[in-house]
Order: C-alpha cells, then sequence, then structure tokens
C-alpha cells in the first residue's frame, strides 16, 4: 500500500483533503499533518511514497520542508499545494518539487496527479535508482548555451522569440519550463508541448527567475572522463532527432509533441551522467567489449535503461503523457499498442536518420540498431522513407553533430 503524507497549517484544508480522499482510504495509508516538523517526524517512522506539502506554513515553510524530504528521502513523490498569489514563493521550489498544484484545487485533478505519482514508482524497479534519479534538482546545460541565455534574459531588449529559440535548444530548460506550464498550478485546459507557446504564455520575468534566480539548470562540469559521450553531443543529437521528427507531421499538437519528445528522448542519458557517472561508464566499456547494445549494459550494470530513466523524470516533473511514452519506448516503438504511425514511431526513425546522416567519424554515445524494413512498412510510410532520409541530411548540415 503506498504512504502518502499531506501537510498544511489550516485544519479546514486538511479536513478538505480528508473528505476529498475518502475513498481511496483502502489504497493509500494516509497521513495528515499540520506542521513541517510534524511531516518530518512522521517521515522518520516510516518513509513516504508521496509528500503533498502547503507553501505557506508557520515556522517551516514548504520550500524548506520539501528541502529537507529531497535529502533525507530522494525517492518520495514531492508536490507543492499553494494559491496563485503566492506564485513567487512557490517558484522557490522548484528545484526541490516535482509537481505544483493550485488551492482550491477540483479532487479529480488532485487524485489523478496522485494516482500518477504512485504508478511511476513501478517503473524503475530499484528503489536506490528511483532515489537517485528522484533526488534531481534539474538537468546540466552546456556552458555555451547556459552563458547565451543568461546573457539574453539579461538584456530587456531580448524579444521573446530569442529566449524561446535558446530554451528549445536545450533539454534542461525545455524539460523545466514545460514542466512549469503543464503544472496543475496553472490550471490550463489544454496541455502545451511547444516550447514557443510556453516562453510566451509563462513570460520574461518568470524565465528569468527559474534560470538566474532558481538555478533549474547549471553548467555541465568539465570531466574527461565523460568527454566521450559529451553533453554538446547529446544535445546536437537530440535537437537533429527533434526537428527530423517534427518535420514528419502536419498536424500542429503531433508535431509539437514530436519535437518535445525527439529533443528530450536520451534525457535519461544525462540524468545518468549527472547522478550514477561511474555506473554509466561501467555500461560503456561493456559495450566496447561485447559490441552489446547499450540498453542491454545498461539493463545489466544498473538495472534499468536510459529511456525507463528518462521516463520516470519526465514522469515525475509531470510532463504530458504523449511525451513521456515516446521516451520510454522510443528503441522499441511496437512496444506500445497504438494504430498508424504515431509520435513514438517518428522519434524512433528520427534518431536512426539523424544517425545515418551524420557526419564520417561520429561516434554518438549509442549507435541505433537498424531500422526494420517490415517496422517500416507496417505503420505505412516506406514512401516517404527517402523524403525523411533527405531531410535529416539538411537537418544535419544545418546543426552538425559533434564529431
Amino acid at each position: 500500500m503506498k504512504r502518502l503524507l499531506f501537510v498544511d497549517d489550516e485544519p479546514r484544508v486538511l479536513d478538505g483533503l480528508r473528505n476529498m480522499l475518502r475513498s481511496r482510504r483502502r489504497e493509500w495509508d494516509m497521513v495528515f499533518v499540520s506542521s513541517g516538523e510534524a511531516a518530518l517526524e512522521a517521515a522518520a517512522e516510516q518513509p513516504f511514497d508521496v509528500v503533498v506539502s502547503d507553501m505557506r506554513m508557520r515556522h517551516m515553510d514548504g520550500a524548506s520542508l520539501l528541502k529537507s524530504i529531497q535529502t533525507e528521502y530522494p525517492r518520495t513523490v514531492r508536490i507543492v499545494l499553494s494559491g496563485y498569489s503566492e506564485l513567487e514563493a512557490t517558484l522557490r521550489t522548484v528545484p526541490t518539487a516535482h509537481q505544483f498544484i493550485s488551492k482550491p484545487c477540483e479532487p479529480d485533478v488532485l487524485k489523478n496527479m496522485l494516482d500518477r505519482a504512485c504508478a511511476l514508482q513501478g517503473l524503475l524497479g530499484s528503489e536506490a535508482l528511483r532515489a537517485a534519479i528522484g533526488g534531481m534538482s534539474g538537468l546540466p546545460t552546456p556552458p555555451r548555451l547556459f552563458l547565451q541565455l543568461t546573457q539574453a534574459l539579461q538584456d530587456p531588449r531580448t524579444p521573446v522569440t530569442v529566449v524561446a529559440d535558446l530554451i528549445a535548444q536545450d533539454l534542461a530548460m525545455t524539460a523545466k519550463v514545460l514542466q512549469i506550464v503543464n503544472s496543475a498550478f496553472f490550471g490550463l485546459a489544454q496541455r502545451i508541448s511547444n516550447v514557443q507557446e510556453a516562453v510566451r504564455y509563462l513570460g520574461l520575468q518568470m524565465i528569468k527567475s527559474l534560470v538566474l534566480s532558481v538555478e533549474v539548470c547549471s553548467q555541465f562540469p568539465e570531466d574527461r572522463s565523460i568527454e566521450t559521450c559529451g553533453i554538446e553531443r547529446i544535445q546536437a543529437h537530440s535537437l537533429s532527432t527533434a526537428q527530423i521528427a517534427r518535420g514528419m507531421f502536419t498536424e500542429r499538437q503531433q508535431a509539437d509533441d514530436a519535437f518535445t519528445a525527439g529533443l528530450l528522448h536520451d534525457v535519461g542519458t544525462l540524468a545518468l551522467v549527472t547522478r550514477l557517472k561511474e555506473p554509466f561508464l561501467a555500461t560503456r566499456r561493456l559495450v566496447a567489449e561485447r559490441g552489446c547494445p547499450a540498453t542491454a549494459a545498461e539493463k545489466e550494470v544498473i538495472g534499468a535503461t536510459h529511456a525507463e530513466v528518462g521516463a520516470y523524470l519526465l514522469g515525475l516533473w509531470g510532463l504530458p503523457y504523449p511525451i513521456v511514452e515516446a521516451v520510454a519506448h522510443h528503441h522499441w516503438p511496437e512496444a506500445v499498442e497504438h494504430e498508424g504511425f504515431d509520435v513514438v514511431d517518428s522519434i524512433r526513425l528520427a534518431e536512426c536518420l539523424a544517425y545515418e546522416a551524420a557526419p564520417e567519424g561520429y561516434s554518438p554515445c549509442e549507435v541505433p540498431s537498424p531500422l526494420d524494413p517490415a517496422y517500416v512498412a507496417g505503420l505505412g510510410v516506406g514512401d516517404r522513407l527517402d523524403s525523411w532520409r533527405e531531410l535529416a541530411r539538411k537537418t544535419v548540415e544545418r546543426c552538425p553533430q559533434e564529431v
């Protein structure tokens, strides 16, 4: 049975949550406390799978509580419950909270969020691995791109479109911006997977707070031990994959989903490099020794593939389900039940075509397995493959891979 902790110093709010979630009491072991100090005492007795905390509380506020939970119990899913008037304070929790919801909240919205948070625990079987990934505050950004973005945000004359274009090149900021804009905190009627649209909605002031004040992304450290799979190379390959995948669709929502899923499809590799460097390097040595697929080596050494790790992290951050699904299955889209050519297929094809179009001597972190002609034919897109190869060639020329 999953253990859930709810923290709020207003008795009527706790009573409302109890009544709202009464129907789940046979599925969840729920504890309700009125202070951050009481929350930490309860967690010390037995850790929780999910913690939902109010932002403004006497003595210990939500940001301080979730920071302690992140440090002591990193595998716990951390959710902030706060009013819109507390927006500035809520932004302080961006590095520590996984998801955000406004109060008062609709019962179904909260239940769905909690269901999804509990279900995520099954995606990664290892509790140690869930703790390593769950404890992440953000992802690394290449020094060059980090500098360009911070300089752009510090210049009041910089157009929103320029900032959006820079963010759309970066895995870390794309993931965080979409995490914020798609959170239940804003309660948008439709999900957003287009980075430019997300930046316009949030506004430059909030983006500046995210990047400069909250520091959700950081410069990637120089480390010769991982330079064979450097951040610049991952970014370049991911951006090419994203642009190719987007070009496979004419319908806007699919095109937006494909771009974002393509940009984030190897986010699990960044997470492993950042949090589990030695096991990650061991998988690369195993690939070199045996000539086996990287995913097989990751399963053997780490217990999960970079695709599963990436999907877990994006799921924790509450990104739209089609993107999480495409990231999780980008090596095996056949495992997803769907009809016809879909976003998850586009990432598989785009990744392979990006590798095919890469310059001679290019050595990616992982060589994708060749496309199965039967799989392509089954999708009904065999007649478009040549045009997509040409798209890939032009895309890679504009966004060259790091050799």
